[in-house]
Order: structure tokens, then C-alpha cells, then sequence
């Protein structure tokens, strides 16, 4: 309860000044040796190995999108499409330290972000479970097309599926990840820990914020990422997200069994542009993203500038921030810096910046300083890397010449979309192996009795009207349904604008807080996106 947080005048009145915490920009350096022990030569080949498949896929998605063709295959594909074309260390970093049970809510230029934490989870996961999955799912869809392409090894089989999977779901094909129901904007694959990504900016950050509840309230596994560009920093319910993440309450309200704060990553991938407007210089008044953790709690949110240009940096800084996430300590905010050398979408001329800013990032691309890397180093030669691409480029234009066969891959008709808007399902609670935790049996609770005692009619036994102070109200049947629901479903949480202690508007939940603890009841900030955005997520 609040009543054991006493406000001492004193104490808040006192005279001091408030010291920032210091927020490292680009850190790291390499020790080729540390990570060579910590990935081997195959892992560090295989970052190089995803990002040249998500620099593959999306230049054959600009190019269908703009010329209507790409390697001798034609399909008339309007979009739009957003690319994630030098982005692609980024997102491979990020994914190299995470895995199936750790999931990523993104944002509309996530088909890198896609792409690569499938193949981290297939990685994680091994051939067996990996095949396992994906021949279970929906039916087989993304197996059997994934076995017609061909293939000549089970890892191959596994990225076909993969890579058809999002590209159908692209073209809105009955075959994709989502039935062409998401398409390219919302495309995710939850299996792999692929969540919903979001066109609307800035909304990854609540929604990512709800899953992150859902795992410490129910002690599973695993972090969450919300990936958010750099304009979602101006939008209301990004700061909502953080500010309900950051709540003091789970560090001094709820039991030390919970685990602290919710295990929520916000990555911020800077690449500058918000469409056509800069934001470092034109739409912010802050040069670095990662200062604005400098206003959210005493550690700055942990926060951190990382060269996203390096897979290698990413990493590190994912690796060592997953540690406090883990620990309760967070939530945490990273700002990579990347860059898109295409336009906001496919069709974006790009007028808005010059041709030598986009060449001066292009002669650091991160493909090309990273394969320089491992050739360096004899990790690999400038022969396989090529040999790569080729089968890379090979595989694609197979894969994207079966997404667009209208008979091959037909979209979904009326009827199904019918049948998967409603789910017609009853579901009593998501953990049927655990009973539900209260604070006091049911009966027991005085609230409960109260109610028990009212007059359940309008008009008593001599047909006069039942007083209002033994009639039963609107809010008695709210609290017994809310109330009932928490005895049966160990998952449900509840959180909202004083729905602890002060029993919430119209004393609807009077009696819930002696009867649910923390942390399946609590105060939420004043904050209508996060506390909405929270439950969706959740």
C-alpha cells in the first residue's frame, strides 16, 4: 500500500542538487579474440551471412517495387515498402545476443529485424525444434513451400521457410507469416519471438512494455525489445512506456520474488530522418538520443550510444545490457546509430538530403568493413563471401518467383478471413498448471460478504423498491466479476489510475487491494496510452 511510502517534508524540502549519470557514446573496441572464443569463426562468419540475406531481400523488394521486376521475375508490386537497406548490422547485432524466449516488437521498416531474429532463434534452437516449429505451423503452409524450393541442407530448409514466409506476407499471400493479413508493415513470426510490428510510430513501446509485464508478473524467460527509430522519441506514448517501466513501485512496493523492474530494452535506431525531416538539428533539441536517459532515474536508464554500423558493438552492448534487464535493474535505452541509404519508402526520391551524405555512408557500409574483417583475419575469403551472395541471390529469386504466382501462392478469400476474425473460444486461464495467488480466500473477504448480504432484485417481497444502500449496484456485479476472474486465472494482472488503495472511480474495486497483491494489482502513472498499449502487449 502507499501508506508505507510516507512523504517526509524534511527529507524533500532539504537542499542538495541532482548529478547525472555519465552516458557512454561508442564505447566499444574490438578484441577480435574475445569474440572470436565467445562466437567462433562459424558465428562470426554467420553475422556476415545475415546481413548480406537482409541486404539481398530488400534490395529484391526495391527493385520490384520500383521497376516491377528483379533477376528476370516480373510481378507488379505497388507497396509501399520500407527498407531497412544499411541497417542491416543493426539488427544483426541485436539479434546475435538474443534468443527464442526474447522477443522484438519493431517498427514498418522491421523486415531486417524479422529476418534476423529468425535466424538467431533457428541458430538457438537447432535443426529438430526448429523444423518442429515450422512444420506445425499453420498447418504445414510454410513448411511445404519451403521444401518445394529446394534445398541442401536443413538449415536451408528452415531460411526458406523464413524468407517465403515474410515475403508472401508482403505480398499478402495465404502462405505468408500472417495469412497476407499483416503484410509488409505488421509481418512477424511469434514462434521465433517475432512479434507484431507496428506502423504507427512510437507504438511498439507500450505494446513491448505489456509483454515485458506479462514476463516478470508470471516469472518466464526472456526480455523485450521495443525497436523504435528516432522520431518515436517525440511521440507521447513512447515517453509513457518508459515512464510506466520505470516506476519506483517495483523496487519498493512489490515483493523481492517479482524481480524487479519489467525486463524492457528500448533501442532507438538512429538513422537521422524521420521520413524527410533530421531530427538531430531540425526536430529535437537533443544532438545524442541517449541524453534523454539522463531524466528517467538516478542510473539514466543505463543509457548508451552504440556504433551500429559494427554487428560486433551491437552485440556487446546487448550482451552487457541484458545482464541489468535480467536483474531487475532496468528498463534500459540504447541509441545505435545506423543509417538507410533508400527513402523512407521504396518510391522516396530521397530529394530531401544530398547524394554525397548518402556516398559518405555508403564508403563505410557495413557489409563491406565487416567482410574486410573476417577476410583480414582469414576468418573468410573475398571468394566465399561472393559464392554466398550469389546462392543468396539464387534462393531469392526462386523464393520470390513462388510468392508471386497468383496460383502457386493464391491470397486469402472472404471466407477465411471470416472464420479467423472471431476466435469463438473460451479461454479460463493461459497457466493451467498454476492456481491463482490471493492475499485471502475469496468468501473471506469483507467486500465479498458485503455484497453477498444486498437485495439482488428492484422490488422487495411486499413489492416495494429495495433501498439503495441494500440494493445491489453496477459496481458490486463489476468487482465480483473482476474479483472472480483473478481467482481463477493465475495470469491476470489488473493496473489502472487508482485501482489500488483509493478502490478506483466509484469504489468499483473497494476490498480488490485486501484481496490480490502486488504485483497482479497496481497503480499506473497517469498515463492512458501506456496503461492501454500495456494490456494489449500484456
Amino acid at each position: 500500500m502507499t501508506k508505507l511510502l510516507p512523504v517526509d517534508p524534511a527529507e524533500v524540502r532539504a537542499r542538495s542538487v541532482v548529478r547525472f549519470a555519465e552516458i557512454p557514446v561508442n564505447a566499444y573496441q574490438l578484441d577480435l579474440g574475445t569474440e572470436m572464443a565467445m562466437y567462433g569463426a562459424e558465428g562470426l562468419f554467420g553475422v556476415l551471412y545475415d546481413m548480406i540475406v537482409i541486404r539481398e531481400f530488400e534490395s529484391m523488394l526495391e527493385a520490384v517495387t520500383t521497376t516491377g521486376e528483379w533477376q528476370g521475375v516480373a510481378y507488379d508490386h505497388p507497396g509501399p515498402e520500407h527498407l531497412c537497406l544499411g541497417q542491416e548490422a543493426a539488427v544483426v547485432g541485436q539479434a546475435l545476443e538474443l534468443g527464442p524466449d526474447d522477443l522484438v516488437f519493431g517498427s514498418h521498416r522491421s523486415h531486417g529485424e524479422v529476418i534476423a531474429k529468425s535466424f538467431s532463434a533457428l541458430r538457438v534452437l537447432g535443426q529438430a525444434k526448429a523444423a518442429e516449429v515450422l512444420q506445425g505451423f499453420a498447418d504445414g503452409e510454410l513448411a511445404a513451400p519451403g521444401e518445394a524450393l529446394g534445398y541442401e541442407t536443413p538449415e536451408e530448409l528452415a531460411e526458406n521457410c523464413v524468407l517465403f514466409g515474410l515475403l508472401a506476407e508482403c505480398f499478402g499471400r495465404r502462405a505468408g507469416f500472417n495469412h497476407g493479413l499483416a503484410g509488409s508493415l505488421r509481418a512477424h513470426f511469434p514462434p521465433f519471438g517475432s512479434m507484431p510490428n507496428n506502423a504507427t510510430v512510437g507504438a511498439a513501446a507500450p505494446l513491448a512494455l505489456g509483454a515485458a509485464l506479462y514476463k516478470r508478473i508470471n516469472h518466464q524467460p526472456g526480455i523485450v525489445v521495443a525497436n523504435l527509430g528516432d522520431a518515436a522519441l517525440s511521440c507521447g506514448p513512447v515517453w509513457e512506456a518508459i515512464g510506466m517501466a520505470s516506476m519506483d513501485q517495483y523496487r519498493t512496493l512489490w515483493p523481492a520474488s517479482a524481480g524487479g523492474n519489467p525486463p524492457l530494452l528500448v533501442t532507438l535506431f538512429d538513422n537521422f530522418y524521420a521520413m524527410s525531416s533530421q531530427t538531430a538539428g531540425e526536430t529535437t533539441g537533443f544532438d545524442v538520443l541517449a541524453r534523454v536517459g539522463a531524466g528517467v532515474g538516478p542510473e539514466a536508464m543505463h543509457a548508451e550510444r552504440v556504433d551500429g554500423f559494427n554487428p560486433l558493438a551491437v552485440a556487446n552492448a546487448l550482451r552487457r545490457k541484458r545482464e541489468l534487464l535480467e536483474s531487475g535493474e532496468g528498463p534500459v535505452l540504447l541509441d545505435i546509430v545506423t543509417y538507410r541509404y533508400s527513402g523512407h519508402q521504396a518510391t522516396d526520391s530521397g530529394a530531401y538530403r544530398t547524394p554525397e551524405e548518402v556516398a559518405a555512408w555508403e564508403a563505410v557500409d557495413p557489409i563491406g568493413a565487416y567482410g574486410e574483417l573476417m577476410i583480414h583475419n582469414a576468418i573468410t575469403t573475398q571468394a566465399a563471401i561472393d559464392e554466398v551472395r550469389g546462392k543468396v541471390q539464387d534462393r531469392l529469386r526462386r523464393i520470390l518467383a513462388r510468392a508471386a504466382d497468383p496460383e502457386a501462392c493464391p491470397r486469402v478469400d472472404a471466407a477465411f478471413v471470416e472464420s479467423v476474425t472471431f476466435a469463438h473460444e473460451h479461454v479460463e486461464t493461459f497457466d493451467v498448471l498454476r492456481k491463482a495467488e490471493m492475499t485471502q480466500p475469496l468468501n473471506d473477504n469483507a467486500r465479498i460478504k458485503a455484497i453477498g448480504a444486498k437485495v439482488r432484485k428492484a422490488r422487495d417481497d411486499a413489492d416495494q423498491p429495495v433501498s439503495k444502500l441494500k440494493a445491489y449496484q453496477l459496481r458490486d456485479g463489476l468487482f465480483e466479476a473482476v474479483a472472480h476472474r483473478f481467482s481463477l486465472d493465475p495470469t491476470l494482472a489488473a493496473w489502472g489510475q487508482d485501482a489500488r488503495d483509493a478502490g478506483g472511480p466509484f469504489a468499483v474495486y473497494r476490498g480488490l487491494t485486501e484481496l490480490v497483491g502486488y504485483p497482479r494489482l497496481f497503480n499506473a502513472p497517469v498515463a492512458e496510452a501506456a496503461i492501454v498499449g500495456a494490456g494489449v502487449g500484456y
